[in-house]
């Protein structure tokens, strides 16, 4: 169900369900939400429930508007994890029937100086809490349970820190593998605008607490607010800490705000920061025990239900197919399949069910089955394969109990000599089409179910007499080694880019499994992960 989460007057943490189809927030005593303050009108803004489901956001000719992720909105639908301010009110919309968009960093201006008027505070120097403070830190993992998802504690914490701070955006991010990199964890707010790009960060700013171990904030004073510096008008960043060492980061910012960050402010921001690292540090080492006392049933029935429902991928004459699958700790559900149409044709199909549990792999299961079914019954669907993506998105769409289930779809005609392929959510396939060369097709397209109204459209490639195709779950490529750092792409990329790489489908596998071994160097993954080759000559 939907909802508003935002604190009031005193203080407090409240939550409105939206249980009506026109949910008005004003101060006028018969709207659905009241909120009694000078800068919020009698009716100052209508959420309304669309046909498909979705929520829609109206501003109702307020005296002082209405804006969406620090942004100036009149109409626009809303993604849970938005943040609305309504005058000094800042509330975050909750749903959870659906997934929160994923975000690049491009918001990050590749600056090479610090935000004027920016005040930096040193890890080493004390903090100064005040009791409201304390107390709200011990509030930021709400009813989580002990053996909660890192995303889950972030998301959590990140949401109550933004409210506390009456904040406008934020992220959470772990160090990824190179010095400057970031691997978002959750986000709350920061996506591509319809109808433009975000308003940019300073990359200086955000990466200071990676870079020089240090919280900050700008400006030091409301005075100084300046709105011509190109990027958020005010801003906090104070690093993640977990046994000493930076894991990461918590930002947060106000892109249009009339009012700076506090010193107080700051202090709290840098204490959170470091609570959260603390927490996500430790949740790794919780689901583990976890896992190993009171999970060992509950994964082991899933597993058991996922292999029934697994098929074989066997090669053909014509192409050579290599599965590789590596079972996750707490979440399983990868699922792959290869049809041979004939000598000439086949497709490969990639579906993510990990931690949904048994609908997870029932839907996944599913999902199988309409595409078996529709090219079997069809053979041009085999490399037209938008129209059956459409009704099963439809249909998926229609269901009360959709899962967020990542796949990919490709599609190969050798008597035509190309590739189409389909991303729904899921990772870009990758094209091996010589020793040292390899292509990304990506082609980001949203998660089956979302928009019923969405359109799916099919990309095409080109394809030599001798190639290797790989699809994979993101579980492959975001397996964390003990030192938290992510497999990640570049890694990946470095393996099958070796000249002995472009060898046999089995080598290809076996060049893949290497380097997640090599990367987790025995540590164990949360979550499933599974590649697919399929290769010819």
């Amino acid at each position: 169900m939907a909802q508003l989460r935002y604190l009031d007057d005193t203080g407090q943490l409240q939550t409105k369900s939206i249980d009506t189809d026109r949910f008005v927030i004003g101060r006028a005593p018969t709207c659905q939400a009241v909120i009694d303050h000078d800068m919020i009108s009698r009716e100052h803004l209508l959420i309304e429930v669309e046909a498909d489901g979705r929520f829609r956001i109206r501003d109702l000719g307020s005296r002082n508007k209405t804006y969406v992720n620090g942004e100036l909105t009149s109409e626009t639908l809303l993604t849970p994890g938005d943040v609305i301010r309504v005058g000094e009110c800042v509330m975050e919309f909750l749903d959870d029937s659906m997934s929160p968009e994923k975000i690049d960093l491009e918001f990050l201006t590749p600056d090479r100086t610090e935000p004027p008027n920016s005040e930096w505070v040193k890890l080493r120097a004390p903090l100064s809490l005040t009791v409201a403070q304390i107390s709200q830190l011990s509030q930021l993992w709400g009813d989580l349970p002990l053996v909660a998802r890192s995303e889950d504690i972030a998301q959590a914490a990140l949401g109550r820190i933004l409210l506390y701070l009456q904040a406008e955006r934020g992220l959470v991010a772990l160090r990824g593998q190179e010095k400057m990199d970031l691997r978002p964890l959750v986000h709350k707010a920061l996506k591509r605008a319809p109808g433009g790009s975000l308003t940019p960060v300073s990359q200086s700013f955000a990466l200071a607490p990676i870079l020089q171990g240090v919280g900050g904030r700008y400006p030091q004073t409301t005075s100084q607010l300046n709105a011509k510096l190109g990027y958020a008008s005010t801003a906090l960043a104070a690093p993640l800490v977990f046994n000493g060492d930076v894991v990461g980061i918590l930002y947060v910012d106000r892109p249009t705000a009339k009012k700076a960050f506090t010193a107080a402010d700051l202090q709290y921001c840098v204490a959170a920061g470091a609570q959260v690292g603390a927490v996500l540090g430790e949740s790794t080492r919780r689901l583990a025990r976890s896992a190993a006392r009171e999970g060992v049933a509950w994964m082991t029935t899933v597993r058991r239900l996922q292999s029934a429902l697994r098929a074989a991928s066997p090669s053909s004459d014509t192409f050579e197919v290599g599965v590789k699958f590596f079972p996750g700790r707490s979440r399983c559900g990868d699922f792959c399949d290869v049809v041979h149409i004939d000598e000439q044709r086949c497709f490969g199909l990639v579906v993510d069910g990990g931690a949904h549990g048994i609908t997870g792999l029932v839907q996944a299961n599913a999902i199988r089955t309409a595409v078996q079914t529709t090219v079997g019954a069809s053979e041009d669907t085999l490399m037209d394969p938008a129209l059956f993506f459409n009704e099963l998105n439809r249909m998926i769409a229609a269901s009360s109990v959709r899962q967020v289930l990542p796949c990919t779809y490709v599609g190969i005609d050798m008597s035509a000599g190309k590739l189409v392929y389909i991303n729904a959510g899921g990772m870009p396939p990758l094209l091996m089409v010589a020793p040292g060369r390899l292509v990304t097709l990506d082609q980001p397209s949203l998660v089956l179910g979302i928009d019923a109204n969405y359109y799916y459209e099919a990309a095409r490639a080109d394809l030599p007499e001798i190639f290797r195709v790989i699809c994979h779950t993101d579980g492959l490529t975001e397996a964390t080694s003990r030192a938290g750092e992510a497999l990640g792409d570049r890694r990946l990329h470095e393996a099958l880019l070796h000249r002995d790489s472009f060898n046999t489908v089995e080598d290809v596998v076996n060049k893949i499994g290497h380097a997640w071994v090599t990367h987790l160097a025995g540590a164990q993954s949360d979550d499933d992960a599974l590649a697919l080759v399929i290769g010819r000559g």
